[in-house]
């Protein structure tokens, strides 16, 4: 049964990320209401999106962990684009509420614990009909694509040893106070992966991203890529890191982390005001996701998804392409696929990453 409605809900819509989904949306001629605590501003950004021919825009003031308010607020609308974190904190509230309000769901999702949540919900989804669409954004949305891509170019060379995703974000940025909770949440802290535990900002290597931003130190970082790459492209072995386009930031944070962990609020609020102040240094709103695998044969193959300005419109995007697909299926598609799914399960993985090159943004292939 599909959802009768043609409206997107956005919760964190008046955010970073939540402005980006639902301004993307409207571009695609999505009608959206825009869901935040704060009712003036989810108002105000409700009144700059674009104009569509469906109809006007909308906003209401919610909770996103008042269960029912949040099922008072998905009335009527078929899709609900989850981008209010940070997830870590904020339970399945929302899965509960889409799954019961008869909606499918897109998150931004970047939390392990989250995704692994809404993933077990897989059964529930598809029993009700819907989609799940989970992490559908830098990582893992777009770096899963870009695995399975770079792994095309190895038939018969068996599954690659070892695979690194690299998340290099660009200093001309808004820094999303939700995002940056999340990162230090995971300072110093050890972190499961495959091949064993590793520290949190730890670990410091250079890699080359695609111009122009060039060789760069990156550091630890958790994402659900360390559980998603082992079943996606065979590897055993998986790290993903991060980098600031300020190497200042980048060695603030292996700093700390060499430090110790359990860095909280105050040094969230603190990291939240020097990003600020940061981008006053200049640099970039760019941004790249790369994916290397290494092959025993001792071949590296590399893909990425890169571009000089809007990094974080790039990270949106799977979002707001998913959410778009969502409301396009057919209520006649028995074969369309159900239950919890990543952006490029959902979408293709060569059309999601087309639509993202249609865009703006830069693909680097093994083909290329």
């Amino acid at each position: 049964m599909k959802p009768s409605s043609d409206r997107v809900l956005v919760f964190g819509g008046a955010g970073v990320f939540g402005g980006h989904v639902g301004r993307e949306l409207a571009r695609r001629g999505a009608r959206v209401t825009i869901a935040g605590r704060d009712g003036a501003m989810a108002a105000t950004a409700a009144a700059a999106l674009p104009a569509v021919a469906a109809g006007p825009h909308g906003s209401v003031a919610v909770d996103v962990t008042d269960k029912a308010a949040v099922l008072r607020a998905l009335a009527g609308h078929a899709v609900v684009a989850h981008c209010a974190g940070p997830f870590r904190e904020l339970g399945e509230g929302l899965v509960e509420a889409a799954l019961e309000a008869h909606c499918h769901l897109v998150d931004i999702a970047d939390d392990r614990g989250y995704l692994r949540q809404v993933r077990a919900r897989s059964d529930a989804f598809a029993a009700a009909g819907l989609v799940a669409v989970t992490g559908a954004s830098s990582l893992p949305g777009i770096s899963g694509a870009l695995a399975l891509l770079a792994n095309e170019g190895a038939p018969g060379e068996g599954p690659p040893q070892r695979a690194r995703v690299t998340l290099f974000i660009g200093n001309d940025n808004d820094k999303g106070g939700a995002a940056i909770r999340s990162a230090v949440a995971s300072i110093g802290r050890p972190l499961d992966t495959p091949q064993g535990p590793v520290r949190g900002f730890g670990d410091r290597e250079v890699v080359r991203l695609p111009e122009p931003f060039g060789r760069r130190t990156v550091c630890n970082f958790d994402a659900p890529d360390l559980d998603l790459l082992p079943g996606l492209v065979g590897a055993r072995d998986v790290s993903v890191k991060v980098g600031f386009e300020l190497r200042i930031a980048t060695a603030g944070f292996a700093l700390l982390a060499a430090l110790g962990s359990g860095w909280g609020e105050r040094t969230a609020r603190l990291l939240e005001g020097m990003g600020r102040l940061g981008r006053r240094l200049g640099g970039c709103s760019g941004g790249a996701v790369l994916v290397e695998l290494f092959f025993q044969s001792g071949r590296v193959a590399r893909a990425a998804l890169s571009g000089a300005q809007d990094g974080q419109r790039m990270a949106a995007l799977p979002c707001a392409l998913a959410a778009r697909a969502l409301l396009d299926r057919p209520a006649s598609d028995a074969t369309a696929p159900r239950g919890t799914l990543l952006a490029f399960e959902l979408l293709g993985v060569r059309p999601m990453l087309e639509s993202l090159v249609a865009a703006g943004y830069t693909l680097t292939s093994p083909e290329a």
